[in-house]
């Protein structure tokens, strides 16, 4: 980021490989929507390329860009929160996005298709459930959770004490559990 500091473009199309899928991963795990989620990480970007003349070190790059990464979610989550959950044969089913679509599974070689259709309903209820879950519990449980962040870097992302971090992710572990448990 120094070497961005100082107008270094190869530098940035280096942290933008390194760290484009752990924020595109962030956002996908707040919005479930793809397309959202590769503008906010694009915006992200350009965020930090506009703020480079001004970085200064003052913690791990990584709390640096997930906190102009979550500002920006902040800023625009009444946007992304107003936009459909939408449920296709090309999403990814059960909550990674990495994970094959429902049209490769069901096209490709699944042994039950009941057993598809309830992992694929049960990945809906896990994405509706943490959908469901408050900005700040969402927030919090999807950068512990999803992206494996120490507490103490989570706590540095959302400028909240460690404490206010553990009890987010038990919080949102209750109330998620509680929705799983329901039966549509």
């Amino acid at each position: 980021m120094l070497r961005v500091r100082g107008g270094d473009a190869a530098a940035f199309e280096d942290l933008y490989g390194r760290w484009s899928g752990p924020i595109l991963r962030y956002f996908y795990h707040l919005s479930y929507d793809r397309d959202a989620a590769e503008d906010l990480l694009q915006e992200t970007f350009l965020r930090v390329w506009r703020a480079a003349p001004r970085y200064e070190v003052r913690a791990r790059f990584s709390t640096w860009l997930f906190q102009i990464a979550k500002n920006l979610w902040i800023n625009e989550r009444a946007k992304v929160l107003r936009r459909p959950l939408k449920v296709s044969l090309d999403a990814p089913v059960g909550g990674d996005e990495d994970s094959p679509s429902l049209l490769h599974r069901v096209a490709g070689r699944a042994a039950d298709p009941g057993d598809e259709a309830a992992r694929a309903e049960d990945g809906r209820r896990l994405r509706a459930a943490i959908a469901g879950l408050s900005d700040p519990l969402r927030q919090t449980f999807v950068l512990a959770a999803f992206h494996s962040l120490p507490y103490e870097e989570v706590a540095a992302v959302l400028e909240v004490p460690v404490g206010t971090v553990k009890s987010r992710v038990w919080a949102a572990a209750r109330v998620l559990r509680a929705a799983l448990k329901e039966r549509p």
